[in-house]
């Protein structure tokens, strides 16, 4: 099991990701950005990667994460697939933390994930 788990980490979060990262929105803990090239859309549902820049690192050291989710765009149903943690800003550095969940949530209108997943929902440069 732990075998597929890396495997699984690897391919999704991988060192050498490539990303076209775009700023959705800022607040007063970090900054949140969509990799655009990581929009897939089937139907009413879009997988996406997004980055969360920290202004500050967390007590354990995290600076950064990048985070693999799906949305449904007519439910507003967001699954948070998996996460890996970085020591350095913008997913660099060493990773700190990992993990998988499959945590099903509703974000509230004044979160980031809401912002997000309206931004990825609308992306016009999107095909189906």
């Amino acid at each position: 099991m732990k075998l597929v788990f890396i495997v699984f980490i690897f391919f999704v979060f991988g060192t050498g990701y490539a990303a076209n990262w775009e700023k959705v929105n800022g607040t007063p803990v970090g900054s949140s950005y969509v990799d655009v090239e990581s929009l897939k859309k089937r139907n009413n549902v879009v997988s996406y990667t997004r980055l969360f820049d920290y202004l500050n690192p967390s007590p354990i050291g995290v600076s950064s994460s990048i985070s693999k989710f799906t949305v449904d765009c007519i439910s507003e149903k967001i699954t948070w697939i998996g996460s890996v943690y970085y020591s350095k800003n913008m997913g660099k550095g060493k990773i700190i933390k990992e993990g998988v969940f499959n945590r099903r949530l509703y974000a509230r209108p004044d979160s980031i994930d809401y912002a997000t997943m309206k931004f990825v929902c609308n992306y016009k440069q999107m095909t189906t």
